[in-house]
């Protein structure tokens, strides 16, 4: 009987389900108003990621602040403690997405993401993931000039996006805004599977990045890229032609459920779009700032706040009913 015992375990342990594992790391926002939208994005992608079916077991947010669903402020020996904590319990067959969202900085030699205390380099990054076991990894940097960050980050069986395609894209990206809508939008999910891949999230950020600035009448400072074999440069559109996007289309970052379906309604759409609309108002009338009246520039911009507080308040009811 306890022989019996022992292989029923042995057989249970050898077909249970691969886990998925993420970590969610926002940074430093300059000014106040980049912060609250750097957290804002944070803490949508975090939601997403619940709905998905992550738990806190399997899901950490590091942020610059500590507030609600926070793990741990996003200092380095705090961002070291979560990888190699999750580095110690991952099995190679399980699944691990990291996501960097806020300003990242080059000086010519190395990329740097900004966060509270000392940065952290791109060959810093890569020696911490080099620990993770996962034989399937993502790792998102949504940041300014996180295009020098993807040879370090380069390796098989990792996906690896950048909101840039060099250093020298060092203007505040929007891109994570676009890369997390992905994941709330049910008109990202192309194929109608009920899920989001990586590589239908990375296709609607960078058509949506491409129509802001196209909106803003403004040349573009980001053009982000995919890279998921582990060599070659990444690319801007993933095609059966460059060999890349195999990878990123069969990892999954969002489940869509019933829940989306149902706040996939007009009303819903519309409101994500006023949210979306607004955030770029801002960003806008940042742009602008230098050749505007100092009080004319606060009652704009005062205005826009209080419209993007009343539609992310609107979202949160509806989601609650």
């Amino acid at each position: 009987m306890a022989v019996c015992f022992v292989f029923a375990s042995v057989a249970r342990a050898q077909t249970a389900e691969p886990a998925t594992y993420a970590v969610i790391i926002t940074g430093l926002g300059g000014d106040a108003d980049f912060g609250k939208m750097i957290d804002g994005w944070g803490k949508d992608l975090h939601s997403a990621l619940e709905k998905s079916g992550l738990n806190k077991e399997h899901l950490y947010w590091l942020a610059a602040t500590k507030q609600e669903g926070v793990y741990a402020v996003s200092q380095a020996d705090q961002i070291r403690n979560v990888l190699n904590m999750l580095a110690g319990r991952m099995k190679p067959e399980d699944v691990f997405q990291l996501f960097l969202i806020g300003h990242g900085s080059y000086d010519d030699y190395d990329y740097r993401f900004n966060i509270p205390g000392p940065d952290l380099t791109e060959a810093q990054f890569a020696e911490m993931l080099s620990r993770v076991p996962c034989e399937r990894q993502a790792v998102v940097n949504m940041t300014s000039a996180s295009g020098a960050s993807l040879a370090a980050l380069r390796k098989k069986g990792r996906i690896v996006i950048t909101s840039t395609s060099a250093g020298q894209e060092r203007n505040f990206s929007v891109f994570a805004r676009y890369f997390v809508a992905a994941l709330e939008e049910p008109a990202a999910d192309a194929d109608k599977n009920e899920s989001v891949s990586a590589l239908e999230a990375f296709r609607y950020a960078a058509r949506e990045v491409t129509r802001y600035y196209e909106s803003q009448k403004r040349l573009a400072t980001e053009h982000p890229l995919i890279e998921d074999r582990g060599e070659g440069e990444g690319v801007r559109e993933a095609t059966p032609d460059n060999g890349k996007g195999l990878l990123a289309s069969a990892m999954t970052l969002r489940r869509m459920g019933n829940q989306e379906t149902a706040l996939d309604t007009s009303e819903a759409r519309q409101l994500r779009a006023s949210k979306r609309q607004n955030e770029e108002a801002i960003e806008q009338l940042k742009y602008r700032k230098a050749s505007m009246d100092s009080e004319q520039y606060m009652q704009q911009l005062e205005m826009l706040l209080v419209n993007l507080a009343k539609v992310q308040q609107q979202l949160d009811n509806l989601e609650k009913k």
